[in-house]
């Protein structure tokens, strides 16, 4: 009777103790293979406002990417502070796959060398997942009255007129104070460099004559450029744009004059490798979409398409050293 008890009670202790060796290994590898990803809503953190280009971008891809992944992208929208807000807020996220960071130019190339210092880390508390854009230049115009038709024309007029015509740009976007610095510096046009801080404000004043030049997004000067009241001459990517390619790039008439623009999606430091590679494969789709491509034209924008997360990294680091050297050589002091 002992030998049958002792028997009992040890079936008894194994089956007891089974699950709590299950729940420890599972506990010990929380994010294994097998573990199903994702569960619940993923949210996308966007460092501007509701309406803006980055927030429309963003809502693209997260509708886009959304039914592929079996679950909501939400956009939160976290604006100010030039993005060190939302930066900030994906850097310190638990990195298990459920934060995304939809992020551009400014936040990880400009600000590192706008800002002496930064709430977060550009090299090392994110994880490259996906290009979006590749190309977002800046565009080059001028008021319709102004005698110059060319790249060419316009250089001999700013020259001739050293000092008498003002460059406008929006001194929040980024790319566009650098390009307009750039441009004067190394075509030594001699332009009054006027900042602004409203697109739409800056915009209508190029068209009245207020200011005759004008450095902006393709997008932003669209509207007056089809009214007759902007006259766009060249872009300030490396080469020309695809949707416009009788604009010329500025680069061609005075070599080093370049400067893009990009949006990219970007996941905290540690996101497993699975969960990025698996969002990098719905972007990749979400991009090779008939349509996509002519909806980015209509903003400006062009995809070569969603790379791998370590050609991403690539782009990026490089990108990050490009805006060094152009700080370095328009004399920019981070803040």
């Amino acid at each position: 009777m002992r030998r049958v008890l002792a028997i009992v009670v040890a079936c008894v202790a194994a089956a007891l103790s089974t699950p709590a060796q299950a729940q420890g290994g599972a506990a010990s590898s929380p994010s294994s293979a097998s573990s199903p990803w994702p569960t619940r809503p993923i949210r996308m953190i966007v460092p501007t406002g509701a309406g803006t280009a980055t927030d429309i971008m963003a809502r693209l891809v997260a509708n886009g990417i959304g039914g592929g992944l079996s679950q909501p992208v939400v956009v939160e929208n976290m604006p100010g502070a030039s993005g060190l807000l939302a930066h900030q807020a994906a850097a310190r996220a638990t990195p298990d796959g459920y934060t995304l960071l939809f992020t551009a130019t400014s936040g990880l190339s400009v600000n590192p060398v706008s800002f002496k210092t930064l709430p977060y880390d550009p090299a090392r508390d994110f994880t490259a997942v996906a290009m979006v854009c590749n190309l977002g230049p800046q565009m080059l115009s001028v008021n319709a009255e102004l005698p110059a038709k060319t790249v060419p024309e316009f250089f001999a007029y700013a020259k001739a007129n050293r000092g008498k015509l003002s460059i406008a740009f929006d001194n929040t976007a980024g790319a566009a104070p650098f390009a307009a610095k750039l441009l004067n510096r190394r075509a030594d046009l001699g332009l009054v460099e006027v900042p602004y801080r409203a697109t739409a404000q800056m915009t209508q004043d190029a068209a009245s004559g207020v200011v005759q030049v004008l450095m902006s997004s393709i997008a932003a000067a669209r509207a007056m450029v089809e009214a007759g009241r902007l006259r766009r001459l060249a872009v300030t990517s490396p080469a020309r744009f695809p949707a416009l390619p009788e604009l010329p790039a500025i680069n061609e008439f005075a070599p080093g004059v370049a400067v893009n623009g990009w949006f990219a999606v970007m996941a905290p430091t540690g996101t497993p490798v699975a969960v990025v590679a698996r969002v990098n494969r719905e972007i990749g789709t979400y991009l090779k979409g008939p349509d996509i491509q002519e909806r980015l034209y209509s903003f400006g924008l062009a995809t070569d398409g969603a790379g791998t997360p370590e050609s991403t990294a690539a782009f990026i680091r490089a990108d990050q050293e490009h805006w060094r050297e152009l700080a370095k050589e328009l004399g920019v002091e981070p803040q």
